[in-house]
């Protein structure tokens, strides 16, 4: 049988290329690319296909032709303009990250400044883009390659190394060319949630990141379960199928993702908060730093740093709300420059000031703070703190000062946390308990206590025995991330003993959630034979064997809701008797006092 080709398919790639590039051939698709704390779009990549239907339709096979026919240049120039046209048509304004191959980066051509020519032809700002370099292709020369990069960052763009781990010299790229992003390729990503090996790979990539202060996008997310491991590897932003597939126009991130991203995010900064045990709020440690308004001119503003000589820094305000921060340091370089004085000392602060300073809520755990101000850029890392508390100016923390109390705070948790857990012991347990009485606000106290532990832990061994303890104390930081409230407690009575401190209304979906899931938390623990007998035998101190059911758990709930308590042992005297109430059932079970 004799095979015909149709006319099109005889005809070489390369008139087809020449074609495309004659013609403008060339299509844009956008794919969002999604915040993983929020689930907003941070922007979008620029994917470019060739003509609908054609053999050079795939990105692949376009710039394979385009390499071998040395057009590469003349295409790279053309995707990019086809890109930021389409971006234009249809309103993009957050990032737009543009594919550059690496062969021509440093190229005197695209150095001569044709992307920054088409960005004002359509009136977009350099600091919009961000540039992709693809890690496929190797980078020759790192030195000129890096001179070319600060080109580029010197005009305000942003730089991100592409599919990183994946191509050459993904290690290299990344600290010669301290990269604003940092796109982990799609096989990292592909069924990460089973591959162990893969997830140690990703946090060893979100660890070098956080260490040139760049983010980190995984890409080719194509399931929930991918999504979810990376929010719990703390992955700062995904793309792929299961957000959106690259159209245009730009997609849309439904609703109901986005709105599970931000709810997974949430249950997971309480979950961490809870595991780290409660400490002071920023709030707690504020100082008062003098405010100036927007239209102060700067020589007030150095008058008062003269007459201070201990401020650090001045807070611009419109009476109530922080608009900006003027750092000594920052008013100096710009004072001490060439016509420095003449050219600004009677201008307006807002000229001056850092208009984007860090603004945190005054009900911000310090260690939440100090996360957020390391990941500000290098210039700014010992820039003053501004709190607000509902949105109205409460003053200034320094860096010094949240180290300070920071390290104090870790000190204290960890001379009194249990060992095992890491939770609040009964140190901070007794201080809890004594507030909550002091206060006689509304109030619920839930004590739990595993059933037939000490057997378990006798058949099985000690390390089992702790693997139980701190699953359980996972679970609990579990249940106050879904149902608890922002000032609820966590801790560790020691053994098989934990305490929460919660609400009234908060307490019987915690206690279902805990009950609920317990079981099957334990049940693991066991060897099938076991648990297919439903208990375990073990001699007891006359040397008689003795059978066990499994483990289950009681929690005994006391409240405020219907009597006063006169001091924090009554509690544990009320919960008492309740637990004892609780242990004659062979189920996992919760009672509540009244």
């Amino acid at each position: 049988m004799v095979l015909s080709l149709s006319a099109t398919e005889q005809r070489p790639l390369s008139l087809e290329l020449f074609s495309v590039l004659r013609k403008k051939a060339i299509s844009t698709r956008f794919q969002p690319i999604v915040d993983l704390h929020t689930g907003d779009t941070l922007g979008y990549e620029a994917l470019s296909r060739g003509p609908e239907g054609s053999r050079l339709f795939s990105p692949a096979a376009l710039f394979q032709c385009a390499q071998e026919e040395n057009q590469l240049m003349a295409l790279e120039h053309l995707c990019r303009e086809m890109a930021i046209a389409s971006a234009v048509r249809y309103a993009i304004q957050d990032h737009l990250f543009l594919n550059i191959t690496p062969s021509v980066i440093d190229d005197p051509a695209f150095l001569s400044g044709m992307t920054r020519k088409i960005l004002a032809e359509h009136g977009l700002d350099p600091r919009q883009i961000i540039l992709e370099i693809t890690e496929h292709s190797a980078i020759s020369n790192f030195d000129t390659f890096r001179r070319s990069i600060d080109h580029y960052r010197r005009q305000g763009f942003g730089i991100a190394i592409d599919d990183a781990g994946a191509g050459y010299s993904s290690l290299q790229s990344i600290a010669e060319l301290n990269p604003d992003y940092i796109k982990i390729d799609r096989a990292f990503i592909t069924n990460l949630e089973q591959n162990p090996l893969k997830q140690d790979m990703v946090k060893a990539m979100v660890d070098i990141a956080r260490s040139c202060r760049a983010k980190v996008i995984g890409e080719g997310v194509e399931t929930l379960a991918e999504l979810l491991s990376l929010m719990r590897l703390n992955v700062d932003y995904a793309q792929g199928f299961y957000l959106a597939r690259p159209e245009v126009p730009p997609p849309v991130v439904l609703e109901e993702k986005r709105q599970r991203i931000a709810m997974e995010h949430e249950k997971r900064h309480k979950e961490t908060l809870w595991s780290e045990g409660f400490g002071l709020t920023v709030g707690d440690i504020v100082d008062a730093t003098p405010t100036v308004v927007l239209e102060e001119n700067v020589q007030v503003v150095e008058q008062l740093f003269e007459r201070h000589s201990y401020l650090q820094g001045i807070v611009v305000t419109d009476g109530k709300k922080p608009l900006g921060l003027m750092m000594r340091t920052r008013l100096y370089y710009h004072l001490g420059s060439n016509y420095g004085i003449s050219l600004y000392r009677m201008r307006p602060i807002k000229k001056l000031m850092d208009d984007a300073p860090l603004i945190v809520s005054a009900a911000l755990p310090l260690e939440a703070v100090a996360r957020l101000a390391q990941e500000r850029k290098e210039e700014n890392l010992y820039d003053l703190i501004i709190v607000v508390k509902e949105d109205h100016y409460l003053g200034t923390v320094s860096i010094m000062n949240l180290l300070n109390h920071l390290t104090q705070l870790q000190i204290r948790n960890a001379f009194h946390a249990n060992p095992l857990t890491g939770l609040p012991g009964n140190v901070m347990i007794e201080e809890c308990l004594k507030e909550q009485v002091k206060n006689d606000n509304p109030f619920a106290v839930l004590y739990l206590d595993i059933d037939n532990f000490k057997a378990f832990n006798d058949r099985y061994g000690f390390e089992h025995g702790d693997k139980a303890l701190v699953q359980t104390a996972g679970l609990c930081s579990a249940a106050l991330a879904e149902f608890g409230g922002s000032n609820d407690f966590l801790g560790h009575i020691g053994g098989d003993d934990f305490l929460i401190v919660t609400t009234p209304e908060l307490a019987p979906k915690l206690c279902d959630f805990i009950v609920r899931r317990f079981d099957d938390e334990m049940h693991g623990l066991y060897s099938a034979e076991d648990l297919e007998k439903g208990f375990i035998s073990v001699l007891n101190r006359c040397g008689v064997e003795e059978r066990f059911p499994v483990m289950t758990i009681s929690i005994a709930v006391v409240t405020n809701a219907n009597r006063r308590f006169g001091n924090f042992l009554e509690l544990g005297e009320a919960a008492a008797g309740l637990k004892r109430q609780a242990k004659k059932y062979p189920q996992s079970i919760w009672l509540i006092d009244g």
